[in-house]
């Protein structure tokens, strides 16, 4: 095959990735709601996309996750208080936190069927860069469990430090910045 055939077969093949929402070094510039939407699911595959994600939903509850369904019911948000993984301010996950993230195991050894975006939110009391960098180093902690869970292989996963800018509440109790200092889950279906 001549060289020119094989840079258009790559071609292609990269854009099938694309438009699959396939992992890709393209989509890493995707906001979360951008990643969140990709790939669509066809509408013939919606009601399978739906019971499998109420299934993991289930599954997840049972594990300790607070959960929901996102998308028209295709995408399951599962969420943990950051100090269930964390000490405050700290960088370092706990060691009790690879047991907390057990529910994700099945999810991450399976790079095939889900995509996994990882929020770290924090609450309102550093400045921004500080909130910034440890929710970002949070969730890059986050991911080095979930490839340990995944036996060291791909996982599918896409952080997102997202620091103090999406409170759930205002940060005016102990309670709501608790609430607010959380990571999200999202797992979007891929193979439909």
């Amino acid at each position: 095959m001549n060289p020119r055939n094989i840079i258009m077969r790559l071609a292609g093949a990269l854009l099938v990735l694309i438009a699959c929402g396939l992992p890709c070094a393209a989509q890493d510039n995707l906001s979360l709601d951008e990643h969140m939407q990709v790939p669509q699911v066809p509408q013939k595959r919606h009601a399978e996309a739906v019971e499998r994600a109420a299934s993991v939903a289930a599954r997840l509850r049972a594990k300790g996750m607070s959960t929901a369904t996102l998308r028209n019911g295709e995408v399951v948000l599962a969420t943990l208080p950051c100090d269930t993984l964390f000490a405050a301010n700290a960088e370092v996950p706990k060691r009790e936190a690879l047991k907390r993230l057990q529910g994700m195991q099945e999810i991450v050894r399976a790079p095939e069927r889900y995509k996994v975006l990882v929020a770290v939110h924090t609450d309102d009391t550093g400045d921004t860069d500080y909130s910034d960098a440890l929710s970002l180093a949070r969730a890059h902690a986050i991911d080095e469990l979930l490839w340990q869970m995944g036996d060291g292989s791909d996982t599918n996963v896409v952080i997102y430090g997202m620091g103090k800018d999406e409170p759930l509440h205002d940060n005016d109790t102990r309670r709501h910045r608790r609430a607010n200092r959380r990571v999200e889950f999202y797992i979007v279906p891929l193979d439909m």
